[in-house]
């Protein structure tokens, strides 16, 4: 990444003036949402149930892949980053509402709808595919998933809200309970998200491996890929990067943050969505090829269905959007650097990421279908969870900062600046 901004600033405590239009904004898509979701019961519930699974697998991915996006850029130590840390991490709000909707649901109400292989012979598999384990193993995983993300937040916000009620600003009192001071704080704060970003990470690759095993390729209980975990989890980082890069386009015009967010900052985000997008065909391409060259029926089938009708034009959609898109269209400086051209690619790889989300489950459970199995209930559950994931976001925004104000001291020397090690076990960044 470059390193055009070598210059120290001073952050403002910058909010959301009033999260009530956009909070209103989510109940309406929410209200929409649960009326989609209630036709679809009405209809047909297998279908409807099977709507809410892959979305939430979208929504849920996008938000814990821009959480995982903080983690990486505080373990790299990225100073290109710092303007757009706080955005990724405001994800974290929506993940424990993500959490909390997927386990009464799919797990305990609708199990019957999901998972095929419940009225199945699965001969040797039964030990691992069985309703207890699966809900046993998914439960802790993305409950152990949840606590690391939000403890990593919870460390991340602490030395800016210690500023912020030093500013004169409320309701920090909470997050800043026994706080030692600025410097103490920001050198703990430093160690523990050092130690903890790494831990994110690696929770977070094996707890979406469990997603990818369980609500993806358990679907058809005889095909097998060890690499879809990978594929499933890569591509939900992708994702986050992608809503990272809209939404902090939007904060940059709402909270006139053109300043701290310059040109610099946006194209380094949009190099690091370009490589993803390029490591997503990677590894689209490295399943592919094994299974093709494998020649093996049982594997195969995962890739006939999908480029057989009614689903082919929608692979090819996906292949594009996701891939050849973004690369194209990203080549070159001034695409990254051009507000405007860079949201707009990042739009078009989340809605293709949304579709290729429906592209993991539909074919699979609706193979050879007489047309694409798809309408009010897939869009409309897909509006209610935009709805709660805009609410969370406008919560997030309205209360934190949404710039990172601090900055650890190695980050700082990062841009040429000594910094004298403190008396105290602080790591406190000078402020210009």
């Amino acid at each position: 990444m470059s390193h055009e901004i070598t210059e120290l600033k001073d952050y403002p405590v910058r909010r959301l003036p009033s999260a009530r239009p956009v909070l209103l904004a989510g109940a309406v898509l929410l209200v929409l949402g649960v009326i989609g979701f209630a036709m679809g019961i009405a209809a047909d519930p297998e279908r409807a149930w099977r709507a809410y699974a892959f979305n939430w697998i979208y929504f849920a991915g996008i938000a814990q892949g821009a959480v995982i996006l903080s983690a990486v850029v505080t373990i790299a130590r990225g100073v290109w980053s710092r303007p757009i840390r706080r955005v990724s991490l405001s994800f974290v709000a929506f993940l424990p509402i993500a959490y909390l909707i997927l386990f009464p649901p799919l797990l305990i109400w609708a199990p019957d709808h999901i998972f095929p292989w419940l009225h199945q012979d699965v001969g040797g598999k039964a030990a691992y595919l069985n309703m207890p384990f699966l809900a046993a193993r998914n439960m802790l995983a993305l409950v152990v998933l949840l606590a690391v993300s939000l403890v990593f937040a919870y460390w991340a916000l602490r030395p800016d809200a210690g500023i912020a009620r030093d500013a004169g600003e409320r309701g920090y009192d909470r997050i800043t309970r026994g706080w030692r001071g600025q410097e103490v704080e920001e050198g703990r704060a430093y160690r523990v998200l050092a130690k903890l970003s790494p831990a994110l990470i690696i929770v977070y690759a094996i707890a979406w491996t469990f997603i990818a095993f369980d609500f993806v390729m358990s679907l058809d209980p005889h095909w097998l890929s060890t690499l879809i975990g990978p594929y499933v989890f890569m591509a939900a980082f992708l994702g986050g990067i992608a809503a990272t890069a809209v939404l902090t386009l939007f904060y940059r015009r709402r909270l006139s943050l053109h300043e701290y967010v310059q040109g610099a900052n946006i194209h380094d985000l949009a190099k690091l969505m370009f490589a993803f997008c390029v490591f997503w065909a990677y590894l689209f391409w490295s399943q592919y090829i094994v299974i093709w060259y494998g020649n093996l029926p049982a594997e195969q089938v995962f890739f006939v269905n999908r480029l057989s009708a009614p689903y082919k034009p929608l692979s090819i959609a996906v292949f594009f959007m996701l891939f050849v898109i973004p690369f194209f269209g990203l080549l070159g400086i001034k695409p990254k650097k051009t507000p405007a051209i860079f949201a707009t690619f990042a739009t078009v790889i989340l809605v293709g990421l949304w579709i290729e989300r429906y592209i993991l489950i539909y074919p699979t459970l609706y193979p050879g279908a007489d047309g694409i199995p798809f309408g009010i209930a897939e869009l409309g559950i897909a509006l209610g969870f935009a709805g709660l994931l805009i609410a969370s976001l406008a919560w997030f925004a309205a209360r934190f900062p949404m710039l990172q104000i601090w900055q650890p001291a190695s980050e700082v020397e990062l841009l040429g600046v000594h910094v004298e090690a403190p008396a105290t076990d602080a790591h406190r960044a000078p402020r210009v």
